[in-house]
């Protein structure tokens, strides 16, 4: 039985290796993503089969699949699976499915309620608008908080990766092996220092992937989104039409489908772009690309949790006191979160591009730089040394002389 498994786990490890621009890709991470792809298509599979008998439904369906898809690209999303994804790696571990379980604890809320939405339309939506207030600032209180945690450690994790290349490329100016550096790098990437002792429970919460689903549950309480809502009224309206529950059933499970491949799709890339082991016996090159992605994550991390913060607040204050332009302004930041989205996606994309055009030129500086100094340094010393010579020479003339 288990001879079969492993001769067809080979024979698909030397087709990945194979084709030119997906074996850049961990196997593990295009797995993942074709497991997914696969599990759409049978649901499709299935929900065409009772669509040909509902065909009103159709559009319906289309419409929350797509919602799904849209509601995968909320910056939170994006910002927690890309972050996350990062701390796993710092760890030491080659995560691929961080997206797919975030993604599915995610769900889990939306289904939850769409059942309940659909099976109580009538009682529940009297109630459901104090419920989504409720729900939607505990959902984006735990997001904001998780993300400015997350902030500061990649924020240490920053300053760290800094330190390690000045040191790095100072050894190598001299001509000094780095051997033990690749081992401080792992340190400073497992977060060493006072700062595992500060923030050591939120280091060791999430330390595998299947550890999202909580999180993504947390997530999900909060209905703040367009397309959650959007979903959870086609829930209600058809139970108010008395279409039947399990028919009803059909939006939220297309919904976390298409939600679910593009999560995971986005969680396995941001891993093998973590993971670019191109540079892998360059520890120079190593600490440039990681000081990149890190310095993005940040950034991310900060924006999405202010914006985040700024909305709890224009949600649980005076009215009165939130007018003006700027919180008119925070508010429409709010609907277009799809939109931040994509942008913080195509942000890591244009990063990663910009960054390797500059490395080359930037390298060559660094290293110049570097050079430069040392030589100086080895000058003056020589210098240093060749006056103390001279010293040490003119008092013995004077002491043979004497």
């Amino acid at each position: 039985m288990l001879k079969p498994l492993q001769s067809t786990k080979l024979a698909a490890e030397r087709y990945h290796g194979r084709i030119p621009y997906l074996r850049r890709l961990p196997a593990k991470g295009v797995a993942m993503i074709l497991a997914v792809a696969v599990v759409n298509a049978l649901v499709w599979a299935a929900v065409g089969v009772v669509l040909h008998f509902n065909r009103s439904l159709t559009a319906t369906a289309v419409l929350a699949y797509t919602l799904g898809l849209r509601h995968a690209l909320d910056a939170d999303h994006i910002a927690a699976i890309d972050l996350m994804t990062r701390r796993l790696i710092a760890s030491g571990q080659r995560p691929t499915s961080v997206g797919f379980f975030f993604s599915l604890g995610h769900s889990t809320i939306v289904i939850i309620t769409s059942i309940a939405v659909a099976a109580t339309s009538a009682s529940l939506s009297e109630k459901f608008d104090t419920f989504s207030k409720v729900g939607g600032i505990i959902g984006t209180s735990v997001s904001a908080a998780f993300l400015v945690t997350l902030a500061m450690i990649n924020a240490w994790v920053l300053w760290s990766l800094w330190g390690k290349m000045g040191r790095v490329l100072e050894k190598n100016a001299r001509g000094e092996g780095v051997s033990r550096e690749i081992g401080a790098l792992d340190e400073a990437l497992n977060g060493a220092g006072c700062m595992t002792r500060v923030l050591k429970g939120v280091f060791g919460f999430v330390d595998r992937s299947w550890k999202m689903y909580p999180l993504g549950v947390l997530f999900g309480l909060g209905f703040d989104t367009s397309s959650e809502i959007a979903l959870l009224g086609i829930s209600s309206l058809h139970g108010l039409q008395g279409t039947s529950i399990w028919l009803i059933l059909i939006f939220p499970v297309l919904f976390t489908a298409g939600m679910c491949l593009l999560d995971t799709t986005d969680g396995a890339l941001m891993s093998a772009l973590y993971q670019t082991s191109s540079f892998s016996q360059d520890i120079v090159a190593v600490l440039y690309y990681s000081i990149v992605l890190t310095i993005i994550t940040v950034i991310v991390a900060i924006v999405i949790g202010t914006i985040q913060v700024l909305n709890v607040v224009l949600n649980v204050a005076d009215p009165a006191t939130t007018t003006g332009q700027f919180w008119v302004g925070v508010e429409r930041v709010g609907e277009w979160y799809d939109v931040l989205g994509g942008a913080i996606v195509g942000l890591f994309i244009v990063g990663a591009v910009v960054g390797t055009v500059v490395y080359a030129p930037w390298r060559r500086w660094r290293e110049k730089k570097w050079e430069d100094k040392v030589r100086k340094e080895r000058e003056a010393g020589g210098q240093g040394r060749e006056d103390g010579e001279r010293e040490k020479q003119g008092t013995k003339e004077k002491a043979e002389e004497c």
